[in-house]
């Protein structure tokens, strides 16, 4: 038998997407019957590959077959979606375009000719999460690069997708100077860039942009929030709805599967953007870290701990008659996420409708191994009742949840001192229709999705108050998908 070059398959490699180099056919002609008949010169059994198969790579192609040690005439074609990729090598090498899998993994055709014959096999090519990420640093805030290099060195993060961006070191960016922010931001973008994470140092609230919903006039608002709609955001002046937003109904229970970013920017020009802060650069490091250990304990499908839901208008959900307002809605949503959690039976829940929230009798006054929390509502509140159990996620539903996560004292800020893993919350008023939808939220991670995307997928409206902190790739049901998505 002849190789036609000296490569062997190097499959699954690269990233814990799944998808990166993957065969998912190979077309090999069936052993010859014992005829009698002496075989031809060659046949072609096999088609070989080496390396990894990420946009911008380098490939080797090989063939086995039958026959003598005289190299055969071979004919390779490599077609995508969007058709011929190229010609290949005459060494059996070929760079994969970086125009191929933009969005999301694409399907490549391989084919050879030759031996007067022909074989064909499907890839799956895409880039590895971590190539989809820019992160984004403050060097005039001393400690944000070191937290920046860490995030990087954690995900793989290649050194050219890290964004140096001198700005304020306060929190709150002036509006006028926002343009320039985004310029320099996007500037270290890829068509490829679907994930904008700024550390620690980098600003979280812009001033002078957007108009408050409810008055006319400007108000303060997450920077993030506009740094999700990319380079357009600044002709950005009002609260928009957010094209990334999936639909749920927590009165009905009735909620739709979440879609992965890439099939969203098909349509759309967004940006999942989450960061990686705290109250210090060693604070932002070690939520790195807590990510570190929270991914390896999903890896082995051993998240465990208790869901704690925390309403506040009884033991009985509010009735959607001619009364039902942006609170009974908020309700509702702690109701939602307590049913998506019970319907799965995987923790256990702990309910609480009383008006005072988990740390304040008559409410539980502890909350032990607490993984998932939703719950409201006091104002700039964060009761120390929590221990958070590893890859605890958990938010407030509050008008200044996220007001100052630099600092105790917010509920987002405190938690993320107390040791959770991902939350989220407002830096201004939001009022509710500004908040997340949480039992959308949740259900998309049970659902498989990144912490990145349930964010913005469970999100009616987009450039307002929601900063969401903690890694966007953290996906806890990698590997252990709890709810089944119908597509």
């Amino acid at each position: 038998m002849f190789v036609s070059a000296l490569w062997v398959a190097v499959l699954g490699a690269c990233d814990g997407g799944g998808t990166v180099g993957k065969i998912s056919r190979v077309d090999t002609p069936p052993e010859p019957e014992e005829t009698g008949v002496v075989p031809a010169t060659c046949e072609l059994l096999g088609i070989t590959l080496l390396g990894e198969l990420i946009p911008g790579h380098t490939i080797g192609l090989g063939v086995a077959t039958t026959g003598d040690d005289t190299t055969p005439d071979l004919t390779w074609t490599l077609t995508g979606e969007n058709g011929d990729l190229g010609t290949v090598n005459e060494d059996g090498t070929f760079t994969l375009p970086e125009t191929v899998a933009v969005l999301q993994a694409e399907d490549v055709e391989i084919k050879v000719e030759g031996c007067d014959g022909e074989l064909s096999t499907t890839v799956s090519v895409d880039w590895p999460e971590a190539e989809r990420v820019v992160v984004i640093y403050n060097p005039a805030a001393p400690g944000s690069e070191d937290v920046a290099l860490a995030y990087a060195d954690f995900r793989g993060v290649p050194a050219e997708r890290l964004c140096p961006v001198t700005t304020t070191t306060e929190a709150t960016l002036a509006g006028a100077d926002y343009p320039a922010f985004v310029d320099s931001v996007f500037a270290c973008a890829t068509p490829w860039t679907e994930y904008i994470v700024p550390v620690w140092g980098v600003p979280y609230k812009v001033s002078d942009r957007v108009k408050d919903l409810a008055y006319d006039t400007p108000a303060t608002v997450s920077l993030d929030a506009l740094l999700f709609g990319g380079p357009e955001s600044v002709n950005v002046t009002e609260v928009g709805d957010n094209p990334a937003y999936i639909q749920g109904d927590s009165v009905y229970g009735d909620y739709k599967d979440y879609k992965e970013i890439g099939r969203l920017r098909g349509r759309m020009d967004v940006w999942l953007v989450s960061r990686i802060d705290g109250v210090s650069p060693d604070a932002a490091i070690a939520l790195i870290e807590r990510t570190r250990d929270a991914e390896a304990t999903a890896a082995a499908g051993s998240l465990d701990g208790i869901v704690y839901v925390d309403g506040n208008r009884g033991d009985t959900p509010p009735i959607a008659d001619a009364g039902f307002g942006s609170y009974e809605w908020g309700e509702w949503n702690m109701w939602g996420t307590r049913r998506v959690f019970e319907d799965v039976g995987l923790y256990e829940v702990v309910w609480d409708g009383n008006y005072e929230e988990f740390g304040t009798s008559p409410a539980p006054t502890e909350c032990p191994d607490a993984l998932y929390y939703a719950g409201w509502y006091s104002y700039y509140n964060y009761n120390d009742c929590f221990t958070w159990a590893t890859g605890a996620i958990g938010a407030h539903l509050d008008s200044c949840s996220a007001c100052d996560i630099r600092n105790p004292g917010t509920w987002s800020g405190s938690a993320l001192l107390d040791g959770i893993t991902a939350t989220f919350g407002a830096v201004n008023e939001p009022y509710v229709a500004g908040m997340p939808e949480y039992d959308q939220f949740y259900r998309n991670l049970l659902q498989g999705a990144n912490f990145g995307e349930a964010a913005y997928e469970s999100t009616v409206v987009s450039y307002w108050m929601m900063v969401w902190v903690g890694d966007p790739l953290y996906r806890p049901y990698r590997d252990n998908v709890v709810i089944e998505r119908e597509e």
